[in-house]
C-alpha cells in the first residue's frame, strides 16, 4: 500500500511541476487558467458553426429560400380558403335543396292524409245512409252469434 500511495503522490508532484514549466514557459496560459478563454466575437461563432461555405459567410442573407416557402405558404392558404368557401357554398345549395325537398314530401304526405281522411268519411257516410245495424252481442257468453239487419 506504501508502493501504491508513493507512486500517486510522485505522479501528482510530476504533474504539478509539469503545470509549472509550462506556466513559467507560455506567460498566456497562466493569465487564460485565471481569466478564462479570450472573447469570441459572433463573426467567429458563425463561422464556426456554419462553415466557411456558409451563404452568412458571403455576405448573403441567411435562408433566401424560406421566402419562397412563405410564398407558396400564402398562396397554399389561399387556395385552402377558396376551397372552404366553395365547399360552404356547396353544403349550403345541398341543405336549401334537401330543405325544398322536404317541404315538397311533407306537403305530399298531408296531402295523402287529407285523401284517406276522406274516403274515411265517405265510407262512414255512405254506411250511414244504407241503414246498415250492426248488432252487438250482449256480455253473456252463451248469447247466439250477432246478426245483421238491412
Amino acid at each position: 500500500e506504501e508502493m501504491i500511495a508513493s507512486k500517486e503522490e510522485a505522479l501528482t508532484q510530476g504533474q504539478a511541476q509539469a503545470h509549472e514549466t509550462t506556466n513559467q514557459a507560455d506567460p498566456t496560459s497562466s493569465a487564460e487558467s485565471v481569466m478564462g478563454p479570450p472573447p469570441i466575437d459572433e463573426d467567429t461563432i458563425m463561422t464556426q458553426s456554419l462553415g466557411t461555405h456558409s451563404r452568412w459567410q458571403k455576405g448573403l442573407d441567411s435562408l433566401p429560400w424560406l421566402k419562397s416557402i412563405e410564398g407558396l405558404r400564402a398562396a397554399s392558404t389561399s387556395h385552402q380558403v377558396e376551397t372552404i368557401a366553395n365547399l360552404k357554398q356547396q353544403f349550403a345549395e345541398k341543405d336549401a335543396e334537401h330543405q325544398r325537398k322536404l317541404v315538397v314530401h311533407q306537403a305530399e304526405t298531408q296531402r295523402r292524409l287529407d285523401e284517406q281522411q276522406r274516403m274515411l268519411q265517405l265510407h262512414i257516410a255512405q254506411l250511414g245512409n244504407n241503414s246498415l245495424n250492426i248488432q252487438l252481442p250482449p256480455s253473456s257468453n252463451s248469447s247466439p252469434p250477432p246478426s245483421l239487419s238491412q
